[in-house]
């Protein structure tokens, strides 16, 4: 009867308080317009997310306050709902929106949310990983009415109904109320829809159940199929409909962040399915799915393993099918990355094609960075042995340590460069996020745990890793564009340099980095005997001014590029005769442009 009390409290407030939310919305303007790159053509209140989550916490300290896990859920859950909110309201960044997502999710995990079959050094990123990921994949389902709260719903009780045959009886209290909010929720977002969930809905909705699923690792860790395999199937359409919507935008040379009407229920209405017949197909799936996973506990691994991979096989020829047929019907879509009407200018392709991809791969590669600093201090002071003791350490450390240097490398500007072109600045920057991170989370400990059985050592080598890893990676970046991908390139015209000097070395960076130059250069030539034989980034001075003859012979040179804007005109007149001569091309460097 408690099961029955949980559902149908979460359930009763959702329902109960949604028109209350969507009136109150709807005078204050928070509302969802009509755009080009959105689904819904009418002005739909948002903030419906308000009701569910309010449907959660009454449920939740009504009847599971105290419950184990408990706690870092709820942190983790309002702090997502009021990111959200903020969202909704005032409109986020993409890289604010992944700092305060991921800040969220390591609240959770300092809270005890996380994977415990596997070594917290491991565990801890890759929770926060996972919901992260979660929590965006429901933020791009909300694209149509009433998808993300019904699919939503199937997967808390497909969680509901594993954790039961699991007996877990936490993780399925806390599916099955967030399954009866949702639940709630559906009759109004149910096309045509009378309320949006909003960013607040929608990132509450996954990033819960992206939390509960991992609360069900710590009990099972014989059962690792089932473990592994029950958050897949559960969340299976949000999870397909994210792979789909970023291998086909960015095959097409479109944006994975920005919105669209390429999603898969968007392709199966362009097949001429009515709306509602999309999104009930797509419930029957992620229903399909969760009985896959509840049936799993009943019949052998083998049997298993074998249909999911038939269903994995079918979802993927489904998304091809989906991809070919929309590509030739559906005009709305771009048919090729140079087609830019999708946009409504070129700069707002690109700033969200590659800002936004780009600041992705930082943040992540720098969260790893961070996990592998840390975890070698401790292998060096300890001597390549880490015992129990230490990696309880690192578990309840780890997570403050990742939020506070993430934040402190945003706030000294480690972020939004472009590593090809790192330089000194950006080296300083991250020499001073370091420092800044390390002294704050040495801070956050002392306040937190009062330093208690934590060496002073492993905080100083923890600041050489981090500051000596992150370097190198930016600049092994910038030295694989710059050398090794040059070489492995090695066609164009053919020129010589004159002026091994500073303008020679910037217009060298330049060529390489800009192909439209359509230059490969060879080697230098300069009247300095000292520079003869040396090397600017990798490209040797062959001779001086009366080698240009030969030069141009023995390496069949179509250009000499003149890069002494500061030489006098004599010598620049003497050194285009020597050009003639050779029956080379010329010309001359003013500044950094050619003349």
């Amino acid at each position: 009867m408690k099961f029955a009390y949980l559902f149908l409290t979460a359930f009763f407030i959702s329902f109960l308080l949604t028109p209350l939310v969507k009136a109150i919305a709807g005078r204050a303007g928070v509302v969802a317009k009509p755009k080009e790159d959105r689904w819904h053509k009418n002005v739909i209140p948002l903030m419906g997310g308000v009701a569910i989550y309010a449907a959660f916490l009454i449920a939740y300290l009504v009847y599971l306050k105290g419950m184990k896990g408990g706690l870092g859920l709820l942190i983790g859950g309002t702090s997502i709902f009021l990111l959200g909110v903020a969202d909704d309201l005032k409109g986020l960044s993409p890289q604010s929106k992944l700092v305060g997502q991921i800040v969220c999710a390591s609240l959770t995990v300092i809270s005890g949310v996380t994977i415990n079959i596997i070594p917290s050094v491991l565990a801890i990123p890759l929770t926060i990983l996972w919901i992260v990921g979660i929590t965006n994949s429901f933020n791009l389902l909300d694209n149509m009415d009433g998808l993300s709260s019904g699919v939503a719903a199937i997967a808390s009780l497909t969680v509901f109904a594993c954790a039961l045959a699991l007996k877990n009886n936490e993780m399925a209290m806390f599916a099955l109320i967030l399954g009866g909010a949702a639940l709630g929720f559906l009759p109004h977002n149910f096309h045509p829809a009378k309320i949006f969930m909003g960013d607040c809905g929608a990132m509450f909705l996954g990033f819960m159940l992206a939390s509960i699923t991992v609360m069900g690792t710590w009990k099972e860790a014989s059962r690792l199929f089932l473990v592994l395999s029950i958050p897949v199937l559960a969340l299976a359409v949000p999870i397909f409909d994210t792979i789909f919507v970023t291998v086909t935008r960015t095959i097409d040379g479109r944006s994975v962040a920005k919105g669209g009407k390429d999603h898969t229920s968007h392709r199966m209405v362009f097949l001429g399915w009515h709306e509602r017949k999309a999104v009930t197909t797509l419930y029957l799936i992620a229903l399909l799915f969760g009985l896959v996973a509840y049936a799993s506990f009943y019949v052998k691994a083998y049997v298993s393993i074998t249909v999911v991979t038939l269903l994995f096989i079918v979802v993927f020829s489904l998304g091809v099918f989906l991809s070919k047929m929309t590509r030739r019907k559906d005009e709305a879509l771009p048919a090729s990355p140079r087609d830019v009407a999708y946009y409504k200018n070129q700069s707002e392709l690109i700033d969200a094609l590659i800002k936004y991809k780009r600041v992705i791969f930082e943040v992540v590669c720098d969260l790893c960075l961070i996990c592998i600093a840390y975890f070698s201090s401790y292998l060096i002071r300890y001597d390549g042995v880490v015992d129990l003791f230490n990696f309880g350490l690192i578990a309840k450390s780890l997570p403050i340590m990742i939020v506070i240097k993430l934040l402190a490398f945003s706030i000294t500007g480690v972020y939004g460069n472009i590593w090809r072109y790192i330089g000194l600045n950006e080296i300083l920057n991250i020499v001073k996020g370091v420092i800044l991170g390390s002294l704050v989370s040495a801070a956050a400990l002392v306040l937190a745990f009062r330093f208690e059985h934590f060496s002073r050592m492993i905080f100083l080598l923890d600041a050489m890793i981090l500051l000596i890893l992150m370097s190198a990676v930016r600049v092994a970046f910038r030295l694989f564009r710059e050398q090794i991908f040059v070489s492995l390139d090695a066609k164009g015209k053919k020129i010589l340099i004159f002026g091994a000097g500073d303008t020679g070395d910037a217009f060298l960076r330049e060529v390489r980095k800009n192909k439209a130059f359509n230059y490969w250069p060879v080697g230098f030539v300069d009247d300095d005997l000292s520079k003869q034989g040396r090397r600017i980034q990798g490209v040797s001075v062959l001779g001086v001014r009366s080698d240009i003859p030969r030069l141009v012979e023995e390496h069949s040179i179509d250009e000499v590029i003149i890069a002494i804007p500061s030489a006098c005109e004599k010598t620049k007149v003497d050194i285009e005769a020597i050009c003639r001569e050779s029956g080379a091309l010329y010309h001359q460097v003013s500044g950094i442009y050619l003349r």
